[in-house]
């Protein structure tokens, strides 16, 4: 079962919805339902209506959050960041960028945009309820938009907050170390959510540990990116690799996996590559040959590319290794124990 599905596009960007957003959407229907104004609608008669007003601000407040993501791509796109998807989920959306902008005032202009964008919602919102549109609803939406912009903008990773702090830190010192300081802080953040949750609120001992391993994790790409791209995939690659024809057995590719330790080989045909083949391809195929059971769709890599670009693409695509082609010719493979052996060594020789 897939985690997330598509519900369409907007501007040319994939809206996807993750498993997890319906469980949220329950859980905030019900804290409507059972909370008073204006955070909620207790008291709200008749019956019928109060229950219909929680599920659809449930279902709006998550509209506001794919409105804030939006803003965030829609700038980003327009800034020369290409924007993979966006993804609802649990904890609200995150807009999948290609890559993060290095530029400090682009940085800070693409997460300041998303807070502005719910700080929009909010004020539109009140001044909806203000002319008498609906304004037990509104005045409810508009405190969580409000809500939603202020607390986007506590400088702690993932948060808009943490980027901003990001771009303003990267002027004064270089990008990694800015990442560093802007991780660090929502690490502390976090780890204070973390105690007033125990004596407080649960909930927030769940939004603590998204905070701090979202802080984790951009602290660890940054790292690895800063080592990675300084490095040709030529100069860690395995160059001749083994490899098997079209009209090889799956039999005899099963031997070569026992003899040489690896699950999956590139296929060539007359110094070609024209496909891969692997394990899961030979396993229940064993009286085959390769040309019948092979992978034909490819993803490789020039010799002349960044360790960073491979390994993008083997998490992307979900992949362990990578042939290196080189005009439309196999010149060597990169694996993802390639990739995590350099990292060690230039870690251990204390490589920027």
């Amino acid at each position: 079962m897939k985690s997330s599905f598509s519900i369409g596009k907007i501007a040319g960007i994939t809206i996807k919805v993750h498993v997890t957003l319906f469980i949220i959407l329950a859980i905030l229907s019900y804290f409507l339902y059972i909370n008073p104004f204006p955070y909620g609608f207790l008291g709200v008669k008749p019956e019928p209506l109060r229950i219909a007003l929680s599920v659809i601000a449930s279902i709006s407040l998550f509209v506001a959050v794919l409105v804030h993501e939006l803003s965030h791509s829609i700038l980003s796109k327009r800034s020369g960041v290409n924007v993979k998807e966006i993804v609802l989920f649990i904890f609200g959306g995150v807009s999948m960028l290609e890559e993060m902008p290095k530029e400090p005032n682009k940085e800070i202009a693409i997460a300041a945009v998303g807070p502005l964008a719910s700080f929009a919602l909010a004020a539109l919102s009140y001044g909806l309820a203000h002319v008498g549109i609906i304004p037990t609803f509104f005045v409810v939406f508009g405190n969580f938009n409000l809500i939603l912009a202020v607390f986007n903008l506590l400088p702690a990773f993932p948060l808009d907050g943490g980027r901003i702090l990001r771009g303003f830190m990267a002027k004064k010192v270089n990008f990694v170390k800015a990442t560093q300081i802007a991780a660090e802080t929502g690490k502390a953040l976090a780890i204070a959510m973390g105690v007033i949750g125990l004596f407080a609120n649960p909930w927030l001992i769940l939004i603590a540990l998204f905070i701090y391993m979202g802080a984790n994790e951009e602290e660890k790409m940054v790292l690895i990116e800063n080592v990675l791209k300084k490095i040709k995939i030529a100069e860690i690659m395995t160059p001749n690799p083994v490899y098997v024809t079209p009209e090889t057995r799956a039999s005899e590719v099963l031997e070569m996996m026992l003899k040489y330790k690896h699950l999956g080989y590139p296929v060539v045909d007359d110094g070609e590559l024209v496909g891969i083949v692997t394990l899961n391809d030979v396993a229940k195929a064993k009286d085959a040959i390769v040309r019948d059971v092979m992978t034909r769709k490819v993803i490789t890599i020039n010799p002349e590319e960044s360790a960073f670009k491979a390994f993008k693409l083997m998490n992307e695509h979900r992949v362990g290794r990578l042939p290196v082609v080189e005009d439309g010719r196999l010149v060597g493979i990169v694996s993802r124990t390639d990739l995590v052996r350099t990292l060690e060594v230039v870690g251990a020789i204390g490589g920027e």
